[in-house]
């Protein structure tokens, strides 16, 4: 089953607002035993040193006063109303809404929305007031699009940003675009007008075009070619990708080579998807100009040179990408691996070094053990105090957050406005001020952002934190008896509902687990259970755990394909395997759904961190990830 587990949806009920409304400053309660944090264990080389205060900002924070919750509900209650208006042009409602509105997402959104109005009737004067008022942190990309318009920003890197995207982006920002299109990278701006008409984005490729100075439709000059090449590059044509491919081989000598490489490139990673990796490869192969390939197409062409083991060619796809995709710590990690396995081992040990440094993420991990490390859980910083937790406590941003956090019962839009008022509050903070923070909504079960607030530090770490393990009787107790790997299952918890109790996803996937309705009758009826348990935290956690234990065992006993059938599935893992044994990362990086593939890297990281807190033997990612049966 496909998850979109960030889509969670809560029933609003009257009493759990008018219960916070009358508590909205008492203490909350530190959570149960079960619920407290891991304390880290004792690991083996440690490369990881204890932050000292002298190379380091320690906690600071000024708390901002707080405000009357029952202004802050009323303000929530006017919000849908108030950017719906801005949305439609209304300059009165939104400015009204914010001469009342203290510092605040819900006022950032209206502003942001205003602006976007604003820019879209080229209001501009009112524009450049009301952009100076909003936090450089808060803008939004289509606002500061229309800010570089109006003269107020002047940032390279986000009209490079546009023009690299070869898909439909925002309104402002396809303004930018074709404003700056001419003096700008010109090849690049024709490599968009492919883009666009390779996703169906007509009317924009063509004014960009126009823009160029030469139409799509005007018969002669670069336009008229990139015309011809819609027969190949089109959604229609690319449902048919040989014939698509003849058609391509037939027109070569009306086109430039970019215009040919481009389509190569879409091609072959049309192919890639469909799981078609040597044909993809030969495709990617044609292209004499490889500087025309988009991210993605780059991405495929490592993919397919990965899952057909062509060592040297996912080295030569690498190298060739662009400066900004190299740096990324999958083609860090790859090309490491490209040159361990073509005797330039020398040459692969920065690499993993560099992938090292990116982060606790499944190639950085991965790059480490390359390197003969460890995972490593070691908190390198003292735990919060009580003083610095009761000055976080104080905040009326943080208030304001857990406020709407306790009213929001079962109602996911409170609940989605709980999240947005945290990260508002939280912004600013450096490392050990947010880890103070991260303890804050952990103490107040504000599970979701706990993780997000933690997750954000790079050099004060709290494991405990980032990794927490709240239900820990429970999780332990099923998981044992469904025979599957606690840290496995806290791994999964964690991607799947970031242990939000009533999570439920846009499909219907409920609670912890993100278990379907119709899967938890069939799995009811083989355990004894009745189906409602679905909807307790005990019934949820010993359906998940059950499934996932069923999934492995009719996934060959493998982990990596269970995680995979877990979230897309069990027929679709069964349907990536390939024609012979492969390597688990190299079965996790070729999964053509971009969501399952990130879920499997980042179920099995985190399952590593949590055996390393939990105790379990030292088992290393790359052990975890094994050996991907062959199909049969």
């Amino acid at each position: 089953m496909i998850h979109l587990p960030n889509k969670v949806s809560y029933p609003l009920t009257a009493a759990a607002l008018a219960f916070v409304a009358a508590c909205a400053s008492e203490h909350v309660p530190t959570p149960t035993k079960t619920e407290q944090p891991l304390k880290p264990a004792n690991q083996a080389n440690n490369n990881q040193k204890t932050i000292s205060n002298s190379t380091l900002d320690g906690f600071a924070w000024n708390p901002r006063p707080a405000e009357d919750f029952n202004k802050t509900m009323s303000d929530y209650a006017r919000l849908d109303s108030v950017l719906a208006a801005a949305r439609a042009g209304d300059d009165f409602i939104p400015s009204q809404f914010l001469a009342t509105q203290s510092n605040s997402a819900m006022g950032e959104s209206v502003r942001n929305e205003w602006l976007k109005s604003l820019g879209v009737r080229q209001q501009v004067d009112l524009f450049k007031q009301q952009y100076t008022m909003l936090p450089v942190g808060g803008r939004l990309k289509e606002v500061r699009c229309y800010a570089m318009l109006f003269g107020l920003e002047n940032d390279a890197a986000l009209l490079q940003e546009h023009l690299l995207e070869t898909g439909k982006v925002s309104a402002g920002c396809t303004r930018l675009v074709e404003s700056r299109a001419v003096g700008a990278d010109n090849q690049l701006a024709w490599r968009r007008v492919r883009g666009l008409i390779s996703n169906n984005q007509i009317t924009d490729a063509r004014n960009l075009a126009a823009v160029l100075g030469s139409p799509l439709d005007g018969g002669v000059g670069q336009g008229a070619q990139e015309n011809l090449l819609r027969d190949v590059i089109s959604p229609s044509a690319q449902k048919s990708p040989a014939l698509a491919a003849s058609r391509l081989q037939s027109i070569s000598g009306s086109l430039n080579d970019q215009q040919i490489s481009f389509a190569w490139g879409l091609l072959g990673m049309g192919q890639a998807r469909d799981g078609q990796f040597a044909v993809a490869l030969s495709y990617f192969k044609q292209a004499k100009d490889r500087s025309q390939f988009s991210k993605e197409q780059f991405e495929w062409f490592v993919r397919s040179a990965l899952r057909l083991q062509r060592w040297e060619d996912v080295a030569s796809a690498i190298e060739a990408m662009p400066a900004y995709l190299k740096a990324d710590s999958a083609w860090l990690y790859w090309l490491g691996r490209a040159y361990q396995m073509t005797g330039k081992a020398a040459q692969a040990q920065p690499l993993f070094q560099q992938a090292t440094q990116t982060g606790r993420n499944f190639y950085a991990l991965l790059a480490l053990e390359e390197l003969g490390q460890r995972v490593n859980t070691k908190n390198n910083v003292a735990d919060a105090t009580q003083n610095d937790i009761n000055v976080i406590q104080r905040d009326g941003a943080i208030q304001r957050a857990l406020n709407f956090y306790h009213a929001s019962a079962d109602n996911w839009s409170l609940r989605k406005q709980a999240q947005a008022e945290w990260r508002y509050a939280t912004r600013g903070m450096n490392e050990v001020t947010s880890l103070t923070a991260a303890q804050v909504a952990y103490n107040n079960q504000f599970y979701e952002m706990a993780i997000n607030t933690a997750d954000n530090t790079s050099q004060v770490l709290n494991y405990n934190l980032r990794y927490i393990s709240p239900f820990r009787d429970l999780v332990t107790q099923y998981s044992g008896q469904a025979g599957v790997d606690t840290a496995w299952v806290y791994g999964l918890i964690r991607q799947e509902s970031r242990f939000m109790m009533g999570a439920k996803s846009s499909v219907g996937a409920h609670g912890l687990m993100q278990v379907m309705p119709a899967t938890a009758q069939g799995i009811a009826r083989q355990i004894g259970m009745s189906p409602s348990e679905l909807y307790t935290m005990e019934g949820n956690i010993r359906m998940g755990t059950w499934y996932m234990g069923d999934t492995k065992r009719n996934l060959q006993n493998n982990e990596v394909m269970a995680t995979a059938g877990y979230n897309a599935g069990p027929s679709r893992a069964r349907k990536w395997q390939a024609d012979t044994e492969l390597e688990g990362a190299i079965y996790a990086e070729t999964i053509p759904f971009t969501e399952t593939r990130d879920y499997v890297k980042k179920v099995m990281t985190n399952a590593t961190y949590y055996a390393s807190l939990l105790n379990e033997p030292y088992t290393s990612l790359k052990q975890r990830m094994g050996t991907v049966p062959a199909r049969y």
